[in-house]
């Protein structure tokens, strides 16, 4: 195994942490739904923060959405790469992928906990990716370089043994019901069983998996591959459906909240989205859009995917497109190289992380207008938005 310097080049870290942001951004990894409101009492509302991961400072800034005014950066590990949030908002978990840590985040006074250590023995794991069930029980931490996932246990924050995942492990996707995490390695897809933490046959799929969705019913997980193809797996029996085209390098995919469409955006220019008609597994027409496409992501309502061009270019865009006709509208300017979208709860604003710009762009989904860049850390690669929460009076 390489050796692994303390420092690594911005653009060394923005490669990898890459296919973990597009599919965090497009299925939602770690982002939570509304929260239920106290059944007695007088409850206000907390408004939402968008956590925004900067993986050459080393930190977390808090974005208060209701302002888009951006708090004191917040300390973590070195070289963070992604973050989830509990489905509570309680507590945001940030992967570093030099320190071999996850760093927990309690939202309420923005202040870091003890760094949980991944992977075990040897180091030099390389953690970056994680995902939350939907239950709140267990994060799980793709390991890279350690070839593992370590689960750890969210009421006490201590990591389990760490379950052998395949070649180079890189994206992880939990089912609704949280019986099963899928994780994509380097040429399959391996199932973990959340219930033992035990690693199932790996699943073939098409070569250089990139990007994983699963359908809001939870039955079927799709699998973007860069040799052109989407796997369809029955997650019943974890077996692998006919491999649907889609483009040259599908690397990102996101599906609707209804579960009948699913949006796959290519990696090369010139660029398009490719949507495919869940009910039949087949692919329509693509979608013309903008640079390379990189991160997509879907609106709650459904209405508006959006997509961005990965370029390293300011202004960069972000392309809406309507899922009713499947038409784009005019690009939204955003910041230098975006690597990643998050959407509020509500649906008003996407919040486009710019990695080259060091800003984050937030976007008015009812005009589809940028508004004023926000500040943030160096390199911000990654961004997960906490639910609306209720405080009891």
């Amino acid at each position: 195994m390489p050796a692994r310097t303390t420092t690594q080049s911005r653009e060394g870290l923005r490669w990898r942490a890459m296919s973990v942001l597009v599919i965090a951004a497009a299925a939602g990894l770690g982002a939570a739904g509304p929260a239920s409101h106290a059944a007695a009492g007088t409850t206000t509302a907390r408004p939402p923060t968008a956590y925004v991961v900067n993986s050459d400072s080393g930190t977390v800034t808090p974005i208060t959405t209701a302002t888009n005014t951006p708090g004191r950066p917040i300390r973590v590990g070195e070289g963070p790469l992604a973050i989830a949030v509990t489905p509570n908002g309680k507590t945001a978990y940030v992967v570093n992928a030099i320190s071999d840590t996850v760093t927990p985040i309690t939202t309420a006074t923005n202040t870091p906990g003890r760094p949980i250590p991944v992977g075990g023995d040897p180091a030099n794991n390389d953690p970056s990716a994680i995902a939350i069930t939907p239950n709140g029980k267990t994060a799980y931490v793709v390991n890279t370089l350690g070839h593992t996932v370590t689960p750890i246990t969210i009421a006490t924050n201590t990591a389990g043994p760490a379950i052998p995942a395949g070649l180079d492990p890189s994206v992880i996707a939990i089912t609704p019901d949280s019986k099963t995490a899928y994780v994509l390695t380097l040429n399959s897809v391996v199932p973990i069983a959340t219930a033992t933490n035990t690693a199932g046959r790996p699943i073939k799929v098409g070569a250089g998996p990139s990007a994983i969705a699963i359908t809001p019913n939870g039955k079927t997980a799709y699998v973007t591959a860069f040799s052109g193809t989407v796997t369809p797996i029955a997650t019943a029996t974890n077996t692998p459906g006919a491999r649907i085209p889609a483009g040259s390098t599908p690397d990102a995919i996101a599906i609707t909240p209804d579960g009948k469409t699913a949006y796959v955006a290519e990696g090369t220019a010139p660029g398009a989205v490719t949507p495919i008609t869940i009910a039949t597994n087949t692919a329509r027409a693509p979608i013309a859009v903008g640079g390379s496409p990189g991160i997509i992501a879907i609106t709650p309502n459904g209405k508006t995917a959006y997509v961005t061009g990965d370029t390293s270019l300011s202004p960069a865009t972000m392309t809406p497109i309507a899922t009713a006709t499947n038409t784009a509208g005019p690009p939204v300017p955003v910041g230098a190289s975006p690597a990643a979208i998050a959407i509020t709860a509500n649906g008003k604003t996407a919040y486009v992380v710019n990695n080259f710009s060091d800003t984050v762009t937030p976007v008015t989904t009812a005009s589809n207008t940028a508004g004023t860049p926000i500040p943030v850390g160096d390199s911000p690669v990654a961004i997960a938005i906490t639910p609306r929460r209720c405080h009891r009076a």
